[in-house]
């Protein structure tokens, strides 16, 4: 709760417009229920807590950060805390903290390291391989750090084998996430271009 309270205040110092406001909230929210959602639909998919062969929260958080940078990663930041708290409460807390920072700062970091070597931030010429290079780059990259950090806490004893697990979960959740959200942004163009 003091967390809270420290952010709350940070928030409140800081020229922060409605618009970074809502983004970071709608990520928060929007991540924390497909968390919910993948869980109960995926369970019987799951490898080990936290790691399914499907995870569609993974390409939420591409997503997030690809639309709303900053803003995306901060929500994703407190939904992961949120979960960590209510999902796994036997987790510690150095733990979750760790698994939190991993799961906003890898999409982070696979947005900046794409906007380092020449990807536009307004996502406009962003094409199919393009998207799926950042989609293999990112599940490789929050799989790997995400076991690495397990390994170390204690929870995870193969590294290779949750990577793998966690590698194809985030892949394919990704794909699936990332890809019905462009054709659905292709379909909205066409109807607003045949009205």
């Amino acid at each position: 709760m003091k967390f809270f309270l420290c952010l709350w205040f940070w928030i409140k110092k800081m020229y922060i417009t409605s618009l970074q406001l809502f983004s970071a909230t709608a990520t928060a929210v929007l991540y924390f229920g497909a968390f919910n959602l993948n869980h109960l639909v995926f369970s019987t998919l799951e490898f080990a807590p936290g790691v399914n062969w499907i995870f569609l929260p993974a390409g939420l958080r591409l997503l997030s950060t690809l639309l709303f940078a900053e803003e995306g990663a901060i929500g994703l930041l407190l939904a992961s805390l949120l979960i960590t708290h209510f999902i796994y409460p036997s987790m510690d807390l150095v733990t979750g903290l760790g698994a939190a920072l991993i799961s906003a700062g890898a999409p982070y970091l696979t947005y900046r390291l794409a906007l380092l070597y020449g990807m536009q931030s307004s996502l406009q010429h962003l094409n199919a391989s393009r998207l799926s290079a950042l989609i293999v780059i990112y599940s490789a990259t929050s799989s790997f750090l995400h076991q690495l950090w397990f390994v170390e806490r204690g929870i995870s004893t193969d590294l290779m084998r949750g990577f793998g697990a966690m590698f194809v979960g985030d892949l394919v959740g990704s794909m699936i996430v990332i890809y019905v959200m462009k054709m659905l942004l292709a379909v909205m163009r066409q109807l607003r271009s045949s009205n």
